[in-house]
């Protein structure tokens, strides 16, 4: 997201809008564009031909209209820098960064196209996701290809709301514009939840399974201080040890705060890990004795 925002600096490229869907679903053009791309390399495989190099898939996808392909190789020297988590991020599925205006280099996101608050990140809440600064990439990009036909789905460009009316599909029926609203509106009045009830940031899971997942690098974590006590006692960690410990981590910016578990949710854990790592080294120790026996 951080890196988005200089694209217009960097590349004069402006993102409008970012909408994250479930990619290869074909919901909007650019993803349908995409999967089209995809289905031509597995129709390619399907026919008995490998997909090995760059080159394979050129071959794969040459005949596709208005595509052209290159290969991007990243500078990961550049990549090194360690960025952290916007809270609640997961419940945001639009994106926009404006390049004029007041909000000019701020990040804005919200739950759903037209729909819900605004979240709005300023400058200094975004360098503050950044352990270094952000410097801009030099990638090696090879000569893209010439596609053989033009694309024949056109695409909508925003119009000079001033001047021009708005695009309006047509497929829609404008004499019946005010009918639909109306029972639009009747419809939110008469439905017994409120509006975005369905939104994932205003879902309340309870029953099994509820509560705070742990973080998969906060159990890696905690294994490695079980591990190490394991196997020198000297090192063995009690719950509030290895909570002192993972708070370091919170302290150099590895991790954030709120990921650290409670010292109770520690030691469920640990009592948990001990009884599954016994039952391993038990299983594995009868597999080593039958297998000298059989030999």
């Amino acid at each position: 997201m951080a890196i988005i925002a200089h694209w217009n600096e960097w590349y004069q490229i402006e993102v409008r809008d970012w909408q994250f869907l479930e990619p290869g679903e074909a919901k909007t053009t650019i993803d349908s564009h995409h999967a089209a791309i995809a289905h031509s390399i597995r129709r390619y495989v399907r026919i008995g031909y490998d997909v090995r190099e760059g080159k394979d898939i050129v071959e794969a996808a040459k005949h596709l209209s208005g595509t052209s392909l290159a290969n991007l190789e990243p500078d990961r020297d550049q990549l090194g820098s360690n960025v952290k988590t916007i809270k609640g991020i997961s419940n945001l599925f639009y994106w926009k960064w404006p390049v004029s205006g007041e909000m000019i280099g701020y990040i804005c996101a919200r739950s759903l196209p037209h729909f819900g608050p605004w979240n709005n990140f300023p400058p200094s809440t975004i360098a503050k996701l950044c352990t270094k600064p952000i410097v801009r990439p030099h990638p090696k990009i090879s000569e893209q290809t010439e596609p053989e036909s033009a694309w024949t789905i056109p695409i909508s460009t925003l119009p000079n709301t001033d001047t021009v009316d708005p695009i309006v599909p047509e497929f829609m029926d404008n004499n019946n514009e005010n009918d639909e609203l109306e029972v639009a509106s009747s419809i939110d009045v008469k439905f017994q939840f409120p509006m975005g009830w369905a939104l994932k940031s205003n879902q309340k899971f309870g029953g099994k399974g509820k509560g705070k997942r742990m973080k998969k690098k906060v159990k890696e974590l905690l294994k490695s201080f079980f591990l190490n006590g394991n196997l020198n006692q000297k090192d063995k960690m009690l719950a509030k040890d290895m909570y002192n410990e993972l708070m370091k981590f919170v302290e150099s910016g590895e991790l954030e705060a709120e990921d650290v578990p409670k010292i109770t949710t520690i030691q469920n854990w640990i009592s948990t890990y001990a009884r599954t790592f016994k039952e391993q080294a038990t299983e594995n120790m009868i597999k080593d004795i039958r297998d000298e026996i059989s030999l």
